[in-house]
């Protein structure tokens, strides 16, 4: 599929989606970039979303195409040219697909926690659902120009180095934070540690990141924690914002990304090994939640060489 990007008139380059070679529209990656930052990725979007969540922080742009509604957690919210969406980590969202004349275009940063604690003290809470204390911030002055320069090294074919792809987004990552004293509110609501404050529920989670591809009983769960069924998943959605068996599938869904990202492993012997019964259902789960294919996805993933900022 040949997609076109035409430079936009004005003060700073920006590109703007026109159409695809043969006008059928598909969710497709045009470019992901995978670093020890997380990941970077430009998106033809087509294919609904169901509700999911990732263990990052999510920055969201439009790029092209029309506005969109994206809905985080009990509300939705519109995403144009003129916003940004930020999703928290663990923070339920999904996107429903009205079909439209033609696809949105989106840039969407995975921003790892470990690195973004690296980088800068003011992110070392980045891993909590009040990372981002709105969802939606106006796209301008430095955050737009930073945005430009990002989008710059996404089209460029030639690549960039890893410094300029980190350094945009430590700079971007401080612009959405700003100087607020979000993470003294953290820290003081004894928010360090984990998304569940409640022991019960934190020793879940640590036996779900254990299986990652296993779906667990969670009759099983709730009883080892000391809890009825009812309790744990009242006490789980109250903790975390999502139930059980959407924390289970963000986990999975991880390490289908780590797994399917990597060269060596034919994709049905992934499948396999999450514990598919076939290649089938596991694209079919993959794409729930990507809105694309493996397949796609892997032809699509580049890894910037060299190491820190």
């Amino acid at each position: 599929m040949v997609i076109f990007f035409a430079k936009r008139p004005g003060h700073r380059e920006r590109f703007e989606f026109i159409g695809t070679a043969g006008g059928n529209y598909m969710s497709e990656p045009l470019r992901i970039i995978h670093g020890p930052f997380g990941r970077v990725a430009l998106l033809l979007l087509d294919k609904s979303m169901v509700l999911h969540a990732h263990r990052v922080s999510h920055v969201i742009f439009k790029e092209g195409g029309p506005d969109i509604q994206f809905g985080v957690r009990n509300r939705e919210y519109v995403l144009s040219d003129k916003n940004v969406l930020l999703v928290n980590a663990w923070e339920p969202h999904f996107y429903e697909h009205r079909p439209q004349s033609q696809s949105t275009v989106l840039l969407a940063l995975y921003l790892e926690p470990d690195w973004l604690r690296d980088v800068d003290r003011r992110f070392a809470y980045s891993i909590h659902p009040r990372f981002f204390p709105s969802a939606s911030v106006l796209l301008q002055g430095k955050l737009s120009r930073l945005h430009s320069d990002l989008l710059d090294i996404l089209t460029d074919r030639e690549g960039r180095s890893l410094q300029a792809v980190q350094g945009l987004i430590a700079d971007m990552t401080g612009e959405l934070v700003g100087k607020s004293r979000q993470g003294n509110v953290l820290s003081a609501a004894g928010l360090i540690g984990g998304i569940a404050y409640d022991i019960r529920i934190r020793r879940a989670i640590e036996a779900m990141k254990q299986a990652r591809a296993i779906t667990p009983d969670f009759d099983d769960l709730a009883q080892r924690v000391g809890l009825s069924r009812p309790h744990f998943f009242h006490l789980f959605h109250k903790q975390t914002g999502m139930t059980p068996a959407t924390f289970s599938s963000m986990l999975r869904m991880d390490l289908s990304i780590e797994t399917v990202s990597q060269q060596e492993m034919a994709l049905q012997d992934i499948a396999l090994n999450l514990g598919f019964d076939s290649p089938g259902n596991f694209t079919r789960f993959f794409v729930r939640q990507q809105g694309v294919t493996p397949s796609q996805y892997r032809r699509s993933v580049q890894y910037v060489p060299g190491e820190g900022r």
